[in-house]
C-alpha cells in the first residue's frame, strides 16, 4: 500500500480534551477526523492526554516533538490564534501551508484585553500574526461564502491575489475552499447512540462571551412565568474564566434576583464531549442571541452545528452572517428586534409546538464539503 502523505495540523491554542473543548476545537478535531482517513496525519495539541477522537490521526505535544513533525511533514495545517513560532518553522522550511484564517476581531470584546494598560499594543499582536499567517498559506479555507468574500477582500489588498491566479481560476479554487460548519459520520453515529437526557428545554449551548446576550435568556424565562408558561433554560457551558467571570456573575445575580434558580441553571460541572449529545438532544430549542457588532458581521456561529446534527432549532439575532443562514435555510426563528419580550415570544412559539423542525441536515457532512479540498491536496502532495 503507498505512504500517505504527511500531514500536521496544529490545534494551536485550542483545547481538544474531553473535558474543556470548545466549539473552534471540535471543528478541528471533526475536521482531523476526515483528513485522516486519506492522509498521515499528527495532531499537535496544548496536551497529549485526554484528547478526543481524532480518527486514525496520532496526538503530538508542544515543543520539541511538535517541531520534528512539522519538519517531515509535507504539509501544516493552522486555524485561527495559531503559534507563531511554529508558523515561521514551516514557512522557512518550505512546507506546503494551510490555513483557517479568520482576523482577530472577537478579541477585541475580550475584558482582559479592555482591561490591559495597553489594549491595543496586546490587540497588534494578534493582528500580526494573523497578517503573517496570510502572507505566508498557500490554500485557505474557509466556514462560509461570506466568510470567503471577505478573505478575497483581505488577499486583494496584500496583493496575494495576482493576474495569474484569476486566469487559473476565477473561482480562485487553488487558493481557497470552502469547508461549511458541519459534523461527521462518527459523529453522527454518536448522536444517534445517546440517550436524551432532559437539563432544560432551551439550551445556550456555547460560551458566554461579552459579545452575547445571556441575561436576555433569564429576563425571557421570568416573562414566561408571568405568563403561566412553564419553561426552563440551561447555560450549558457556565463554569467562570477569565474572559466570561463578569457575565456569569451577573447572570447568577439576575436569576437570584428574580426567583429563577427552579427555571434556569448554570450548569457548572465539566460537560465531556461524549456526554454532550445526550442534553443537546433533549432540548426543544437552542438560544444563541449576540449583540450588533463586527464579530457577528463576519462570522458563521460554530454552534449552529448542533441544529444541523440534531434537527432542533436555533432561537437567534438578525446580527450577521449567521441570523441570515438560519433564516435562510429554515433553521429555527431569528428575532427582528432582539430583546426579553420578543425572544419569551419565540420560546413560547416553540413550546406550544408551533415550530416546524428544522430536521437533520446530512449535506453538512465533513465527508461531503471536504472532498473537493482533499482531492486538491492529495494533487499538489503528489506534484508539488
Amino acid at each position: 500500500m503507498p505512504k500517505k502523505p504527511a500531514l500536521v495540523i496544529d490545534s494551536g491554542s485550542y483545547s481538544l480534551s474531553e473535558t474543556s473543548i470548545a466549539g473552534m476545537g471540535q471543528r478541528l478535531a471533526e475536521i482531523t477526523q476526515v483528513l485522516s482517513s486519506r492522509f498521515d496525519v499528527r495532531v499537535i495539541t496544548p496536551s497529549d492526554t485526554d484528547n478526543v477522537y481524532l480518527g486514525e490521526a496520532e496526538t503530538v505535544a508542544a515543543g520539541e516533538d511538535a517541531e520534528r513533525a512539522v519538519s517531515t511533514a509535507q504539509a501544516v495545517m493552522f486555524f485561527d490564534t495559531p503559534d507563531r513560532d511554529r508558523i515561521e518553522l514551516a514557512a522557512s522550511q518550505r512546507k506546503l501551508i494551510i490555513g483557517e484564517c479568520r482576523a482577530p476581531i472577537e478579541h477585541m470584546d475580550f475584558p482582559s484585553l479592555l482591561a490591559d494598560g495597553d489594549a491595543t499594543g496586546r490587540h497588534q499582536r494578534f493582528v500580526a500574526t494573523y497578517h503573517r499567517q496570510l502572507q505566508v498559506t498557500h490554500h485557505f479555507i474557509c466556514r462560509s461564502q461570506g466568510e470567503r468574500a471577505a478573505l478575497l477582500s483581505t488577499l486583494c489588498a496584500l496583493g496575494r491575489i495576482r493576474p495569474a491566479d484569476v486566469a487559473r481560476s476565477r473561482t480562485l479554487s487553488h487558493m481557497i475552499s470552502t469547508v461549511p460548519i458541519g459534523f461527521t459520520e462518527n459523529s453522527l453515529e454518536v448522536a444517534d447512540a445517546a440517550v436524551p437526557h432532559h437539563m432544560a428545554d432551551f439550551l445556550w449551548t456555547g460560551g458566554i462571551w461579552a459579545l452575547y446576550e445571556p441575561l436576555m435568556l433569564v429576563e425571557a424565562v421570568h416573562i414566561l412565568r408571568e405568563r403561566g408558561v412553564n419553561a426552563s433554560a440551561a447555560f450549558l457551558y457556565a463554569i467562570p474564566i477569565e474572559d466570561t467571570r463578569s457575565t456569569i456573575g451577573e447572570i447568577r445575580k439576575r436569576i437570584d434576583d428574580l426567583g429563577l434558580a427552579d427555571r434556569v441553571l448554570m450548569n457548572t460541572t465539566p460537560l465531556p464531549l461524549s456526554e454532550r449529545d445526550r442534553y443537546v438532544k433533549a432540548a426543544q430549542a437552542y438560544v444563541c442571541v449576540a449583540k450588533p457588532g463586527a464579530e457577528n458581521e463576519t462570522a458563521v456561529r460554530l454552534r449552529l452545528r448542533d441544529t444541523w446534527l440534531h434537527g432542533i432549532p436555533t432561537i437567534i439575532d438578525p446580527f450577521g452572517l449567521s441570523g441570515d443562514l438560519v433564516a435562510r435555510e429554515g433553521l429555527g426563528i431569528v428575532l427582528d428586534q432582539p430583546d426579553a419580550h420578543s425572544l419569551a415570544d419565540a420560546m413560547q412559539q416553540v413550546k406550544s409546538g408551533g415550530l416546524d423542525l428544522p430536521g437533520r441536515r446530512m449535506e453538512r457532512l465533513y465527508e461531503v464539503t471536504l472532498s473537493g479540498f482533499m482531492d486538491w491536496l492529495a494533487t499538489e502532495l503528489r506534484t508539488g
